[in-house]
């Protein structure tokens, strides 16, 4: 049933003739988890969609579909599909599959014809996986052809995660924007076998398409800030909010950060002394802005991450904090009275190649060509 193509036969059909049903974006996976995976696709006409998968390619297959409260989702273009009751650290094939609803009524659904994505595969996270690597990047606002030049280079085939840590998208005004400035690219190379996770930057809070931008990035949690283990690593990705206090005058009165931070900030609490984070053998916190303590009377976020998570970081023994936002790099050490952890801040062009082996941690710096300007940059080990 699911027999694999090419490396490259992920995402949409190509060649698909005007006005034809058609995969426009997609698909792509999100939420991923020890047990379970979400694929995510876009079609240029109203669906009812589902997912077929299994342990083998060539079946047989289990189905899932995406509902809420009784009713499965459809007649929309925009399709959520979550698997669960899923393995550790197994590979499972699948296929993305939409059928056109041509007129919908409350006792009668007219159905039109039904389009499958390419085959595509996707492996489990496994908390107690010996070995493994990850990539970030931060800061792309939407520069397609240089995201594209980084992303081509990357060995994808030994890379389990991305993380894409802020400003991927700037300022977000319509679903297009978010497709073809990040997902697409995305697509072309790694996403639809690779899961990444946007950690929210300042620039996805803004604009009119920000409010629906978790439509198109789901957790489990339904959170911008959420945790996840694999190969002994917890990571803690974090949403520091805009980096201006509610009251400065570019946000027209329409943001209350100062509210929801207390709610990340016990969330944090509860998370640093949850089994998952006490488990892992190496602790490192996603976040866009970074924990400096840079004082500025406008910019402020700096200064309060470190102020008030910085020390649940310490408490927690937070082995390294990943950023970007300030768009130079910087890699800045522990600092008596202020961080007892490492930050790695990367910049505008910076790729960061994590390889995790035995509770320890190389990072190495490259460009968007490929060529490593420092590595590896730092060895961590668990503290």
């Amino acid at each position: 049933m699911l027999a694999l193509g090419g490396m490259r036969a992920w995402g949409a059909q190509a060649d698909v003739e005007a006005g034809e049903l058609a995969i426009t974006h997609g698909p792509y996976l999100q939420a991923a988890s020890e047990t379970g995976m979400t694929i995510v696709w876009a079609t240029n006409r109203n669906c009812v969609s589902r997912v077929e998968y299994g342990p083998a390619p060539d079946g047989p297959a289990s189905t899932a579909s995406a509902g809420h409260h009784g009713l499965i989702d459809a007649n929309i273009t925009l399709h959520r599909v979550s698997i669960t009751g899923l393995e550790p650290g197994r590979t499972y094939y699948y296929r993305a599959i939409s059928t056109e609803i041509v007129d919908f009524k409350a006792y009668k659904v007219t159905y039109g014809g039904t389009i499958r994505s390419a085959d595509g595969r996707f492996t489990t996270l496994d908390a107690k996986k010996k070995q493994f690597s990850f990539v970030v990047l931060n800061d792309r606002h939407e520069k397609v052809k240089p995201l594209r030049t980084a992303l081509d280079w990357i060995d994808w085939g030994t890379i389990d995660l991305a993380f894409l840590v802020g400003d991927m998208i700037n300022d977000p005004m319509t679903e297009q924007q978010t497709f073809k400035g990040l997902i697409d690219p995305c697509v072309s190379f790694f996403a639809g076998r690779i899961p990444f996770i946007l950690v929210r930057g300042n620039h996805e809070t803004r604009g009119t398409a920000a409010r629906g931008l978790m439509d198109y990035f789901p957790t489990d949690s339904q959170r911008y800030y959420h945790s996840m283990s694999h190969g002994g690593v917890r990571f803690i990705m974090l949403d520091g909010g805009e980096d201006k206090a509610d009251t400065s005058p570019e946000y027209s009165g329409l943001v209350d950060f100062e509210s929801y931070l207390k709610q990340e900030t016990e969330w944090l609490r509860q998370e640093i002394q949850s089994e998952g984070f006490g488990k892992a053998n190496l602790r490192v916190v996603m976040i866009h802005v970074p924990p400096t303590g840079m004082e500025d009377p406008k910019f402020i976020r700096e200064k309060w991450v470190l102020d008030h998570w910085g020390p649940l970081f310490d408490k927690g023994k937070v082995d390294l904090v990943i950023s970007g936002h300030t768009h130079q790099f910087e890699e800045i050490g522990p600092r008596e009275g202020k961080n007892s952890y490492p930050i790695l801040i990367g910049d505008t062009e910076t790729v960061m190649r994590v390889d995790v082996s035995e509770g320890r941690m190389s990072v190495t710096v490259s460009g968007n060509d490929g060529t490593v300007r420092r590595g590896p940059v730092r060895q961590v080990k668990s503290r």
